[in-house]
């Protein structure tokens, strides 16, 4: 990008960044947004902008590969239960996203009308801000 003198980066993030169990991934995410905001500042003068959508919960197929091939245990499944409550509960539109919901507002940000656009990240969970 810096040879061409120009581009667009659309980083992933999540409006997840605080709640419930979320130290880790919180943490991975909120430097996401900060990653997303000082890239921008220092490359806007290269033409090239910077910025980032924090999805909420999203309806989404079965993983391909699941992140544990052991039957999750009854606490598991309440503690997984208290974060999908959570979400829901925090989303103004109390639902979850589609996938097209997520990915029209990135490819909005990748192209040209989004021009004067950089150092944004924005949310894309139903007024869930985290």
């Amino acid at each position: 990008m810096l040879e061409q003198k120009g581009g667009v980066i659309v980083n992933v993030s999540s409006v997840s960044t605080r709640g419930l169990m979320r130290v880790p991934y919180g943490a991975a995410k909120g430097g996401v947004n900060a990653m997303t905001v000082n890239m921008a500042y220092e490359y806007a003068s290269h033409n090239i902008r910077v910025n980032a959508t924090a999805p909420g919960g999203t309806e989404a197929p079965p993983r391909l590969t699941p992140r544990n091939a052991k039957e999750q245990t009854e606490q598991e499944k309440t503690w997984y239960q208290g974060l999908i409550d959570q979400t829901t509960e925090n989303s103004f539109m109390h639902r979850y996203g589609t996938l097209d919901e997520q990915a029209e507002p990135i490819l909005f940000l990748a192209s040209d009308a989004a021009s004067y656009i950089t150092g944004t990240v924005i949310p894309v969970a139903g007024g869930d801000l985290g």
